[in-house]
């Protein structure tokens, strides 16, 4: 009968660190999506030659560099 109990709370705890692990790992994916699209969003609206550098707490980062385009339709002599 004992060892039925401790199987029982051993199946439980595992699955309970599971849906944890699962709740914070989609968490995880929601934040970064968000994240994502909004430097889509910011890089798509800065103009020609514009820069973007973007810091986490952690530490790292992401620096974007929009090409400045060359003006065309520019007359040649």
């Amino acid at each position: 009968m004992l060892s039925w109990i401790g199987l029982a709370a051993t199946a439980v705890a595992s699955l309970t660190g599971l849906l944890a692990l699962w709740i914070r790992v989609r968490w995880r994916v929601r934040q970064e999506k968000a994240r994502g699209d909004s430097l889509i969003a910011i890089a798509e609206a800065l103009p020609s030659g514009g820069r973007l550098r973007d810091q986490r707490a952690d530490g790292s980062c992401i620096t974007l560099t929009v090409p400045a385009t060359p003006v065309s339709g520019s007359p040649r002599g």
